[in-house]
C-alpha cells in the first residue's frame, strides 16, 4: 500500500472513531437532559397538585361558604391550574417521546362523552366568563373507544385552548361523531386566520413552536398541534388540521373504537 493510501485509510479510521465518540457523548448528554427534565417535571407536579386540591376544597366550601364575589376568581384559578397540569403532561410526553424514547400509554375502554366532559372541565367556565359562544354536540349511541382516556381528554382540551386563542370571532364548536370507519371523530371548528394548505400542514410539525419567526406573534398554544398529533398517534388515533380559504378552521382528533365482544 502506498504512503498516500495508508494515510487515507488511517484518516478514515480516525474519522470513524471520532464520529463514534461524538455520537456516544451526544447520547450521554441527551440522557442527562432527559433525566434532568423528568426530575424537574416531577418537582413541578407537587405544587400543581397542592394548588389544585386547595382550589377544589375552596369550591366545595369545605372551609366554609365562599363569597359570591370570589367564586368566579376561584373558578378561573381552578381552570388555570388544570391547564398548567395539562402543560406539564405535554412536556412530560415530549421528554419521553423525544429524549427517553419510552413513552408508555394506559389503554382502556372509555365512553366518548367522558372524554368530552373531561376536556371541557378545564375550559368551559373560562369560555363563559370571556363571553365566548361554545357549542357542544355529541352524537347519541357512539361506540366505546379503546385508547388512553387521560391523554385523549388532554389533547381535546388543548384543541379547545388553541381555538380560543386563534379564533377571530363567532362561535367555537365541538362535535363528536361516529366515523365512516370504526371509531369517533372529535372536531373543534372556529373562524380563524386564512392559511394555505402548506401553512396549515406546517402547524402540525412537532417543532413548529420553536421555528424562527420574523414577528413576535406566538405561533401555538402549549407545545403546539404537532405534539398533540404525535400523542394522538401513540394512543392509536390521529389529529388533523384543515383551514378553508376564508379562515374556517377544523381540528379533528380521531380515536379508534374498542373491540366488540
Amino acid at each position: 500500500m502506498s504512503g498516500a493510501a495508508t494515510f487515507c485509510a488511517g484518516a478514515g479510521v480516525g474519522a470513524a472513531a471520532a464520529g463514534a465518540i461524538a455520537w456516544t457523548l451526544a447520547g450521554r448528554r441527551t440522557e442527562k437532559f432527559a433525566r434532568l427534565f423528568s426530575f424537574a417535571l416531577h418537582e413541578l407536579n407537587t405544587p400543581v397538585t397542592a394548588m389544585n386540591m386547595t382550589v377544589l376544597n375552596l369550591l366545595s366550601e369545605i372551609f366554609g361558604p365562599l363569597p359570591a364575589a370570589l367564586k368566579p376568581w376561584i373558578e378561573m384559578n381552578r381552570e388555570q391550574v388544570g391547564r398548567l397540569n395539562g402543560l406539564v403532561g405535554e412536556v412530560r410526553d415530549f421528554v419521553h417521546m423525544e429524549l427517553h424514547k419510552d413513552l408508555r400509554v394506559a389503554t382502556q375502554t372509555v365512553a366518548p362523552l367522558e372524554i368530552v366532559e373531561n376536556a371541557l372541565s378545564s375550559i368551559r367556565r373560562a369560555m363563559e366568563q370571556a363571553g365566548l359562544d361554545l357549542k357542544v354536540a355529541v352524537q347519541a349511541d357512539l361506540p366505546s373507544l379503546r385508547t388512553d382516556a387521560m391523554r385523549a381528554a388532554r389533547c381535546l382540551s388543548s384543541m379547545l385552548f388553541h381555538a380560543r386563542k386563534f379564533h377571530v370571532g363567532g362561535a367555537i364548536s365541538l362535535t363528536a361523531r361516529a366515523k365512516t370507519s370504526s371509531g369517533v371523530d372529535f372536531t373543534v371548528t372556529y373562524d380563524g386566520q386564512p392559511m394555505t394548505p402548506a401553512e396549515a400542514a406546517a402547524c402540525l410539525d412537532l417543532y413548529y413552536p420553536a421555528l424562527r419567526r420574523r414577528d413576535q406573534v406566538l405561533a401555538a398554544t402549549g407545545l403546539g398541534l404537532g405534539l398533540l398529533r404525535a400523542v394522538a398517534r401513540v394512543i392509536d388515533g390521529d389529529l388533523n388540521f384543515r383551514v378553508e380559504g376564508d379562515g374556517r378552521s377544523a381540528l379533528t382528533l380521531s380515536l379508534p373504537a374498542g373491540e366488540e365482544g
